[in-house]
């Protein structure tokens, strides 16, 4: 009978751990660190009417990620915004053959063929200095350095409410990012592509248990196996 309660007591922890049990999450975060004094408005800071496009060196992940959400960041330049602009905004992701410093003029030419739409949504929030802009992915997408570079394809209509526009981080002396933008924010003015810079990215991974936790869940269920073996005999 002590046997056996100890067993229905050790499964009741392992499998109430098993639940409840941390997971780890580091973001990856590519264009640290940011270029103090510098900043860009396009294409969630201020009014845009037009597509946008930014690439990411595989070189930039050590290994496959399941992106699950992507952070802008706010730090470098304070314009004192109050809302970030109103409008319809929609991400997709793709691996591409295009690099940081050979993105085509024509938006269309940089997308793969592994094209999701993870996001559309409406950004608009109340802001302040410092603040982060995390899009959390509808789809979650699947990335693997090894098969090409990582395109971000974003399509907005938006305008900006407030007075002043929010200006995110970026870093234009790093061979990991490129861009293609509207000019002036607007796609009826042309297209301009920047090599070697871009937005200061964060990409999300999903979440993982930690090592120590698999360890402990892996002793608890062992030593499950041990006394109900005992408890058999």
């Amino acid at each position: 009978m002590k046997r056996t309660a100890v067993f229905f007591g050790l499964l009741a922890f392992v499998l109430l751990f098993s639940i409840v049990a941390p997971a780890v999450r580091a973001d990856i975060v590519v264009g640290l660190p940011a270029d103090p004094n510098w900043a860009n408005r396009y294409p969630f800071g201020d009014s845009y009417s037009g597509t946008y496009e930014q690439v990411y060196a595989a070189a930039a992940f050590a290994g496959p990620i399941t992106i699950t959400a992507l952070k802008f960041f706010d730090t470098q330049i304070n314009p004192f915004a109050s809302v970030t602009p109103s409008g319809i905004v929609t991400i997709s992701l793709s691996t591409t053959s295009a690099g940081p410093s050979t993105l085509s003029s024509n938006p269309a030419a940089n997308i793969g063929t592994d094209n999701r739409q993870v996001f559309s949504g409406n950004l608009s929030q109340p802001w302040a200095f410092g603040d982060t802009l995390t899009m959390t992915l509808s789809t979650p997408f699947t990335y693997y350095p090894s098969k090409g570079n990582l395109l971000m394809y974003v399509s907005a209509v938006t305008s900006l409410s407030g007075t002043n526009d929010v200006l995110f981080d970026e870093n234009l002396n790093t061979s990991l990012l490129g861009r293609l933008y509207a000019t002036n924010g607007n796609s009826a003015n042309g297209y301009g592509t920047t090599a070697d810079a871009g937005l200061v990215t964060g990409f999300v991974p999903s979440s993982v248990p930690i090592p120590g936790a698999i360890i402990l869940l892996a002793t608890g269920l062992a030593g499950l196996s041990v006394i109900r073996r005992r408890s058999k005999k």
